[in-house]
């Protein structure tokens, strides 16, 4: 078995490591599974990731507040919206209902398109994005509520 952390990369071409990464990849049984951090922080410098951004308000229709939480890690620092990168075979609509379950330990109780989308490129890679509105069907936790 070849250890492939110690395989010395650079002596391939351009034209090479993309061959030899395509046939990797298609060697993943189940991406619906996760593809791992390693090769996720790889994937994303060199091809857009698409994410769903969670605006959860008190009221979907009549917005008064909105709920935020703290975010600390090497990609980012501050408040922030809920947000996930959508994963293989999940739609938008999943992807909401599971980073509001994660992220404020709250289902949704009714969303809405926020007709807002975005495409970010930074130090991580590039993300293209939708916001949506929405509002929890329950009291949400992990953060704090903000007055609009």
């Amino acid at each position: 078995m070849i250890d492939v952390r110690n395989l010395d990369l650079s002596t391939f071409s351009q034209d090479e490591l993309k061959s030899l990464a395509a046939r990797a990849v298609r060697l993943i049984q189940n991406p619906r599974g996760g593809i791992g951090t390693d090769l996720f922080e790889a994937v994303i410098t060199i091809v857009p990731q698409p994410c769903v951004e969670a605006l959860v308000v008190d009221d979907l229709y009549n917005p008064q507040r909105i709920y935020l939480t703290w975010r600390e890690d090497q990609h980012y620092h501050g408040w922030h919206f809920p947000g996930t990168f959508i994963r293989f075979g999940e739609s938008f609509q999943d992807a909401i209902h599971r980073v509001v379950r994660r992220e404020v330990n709250a289902g949704v109780h009714s969303y809405r398109s926020a007709d807002d989308e975005y495409s970010w490129i930074d130090s991580r890679g590039h993300t293209v994005g939708t916001v949506w509105l929405v509002q929890p069907d329950s009291e949400p936790t992990g953060g704090e509520w903000f007055p609009i």
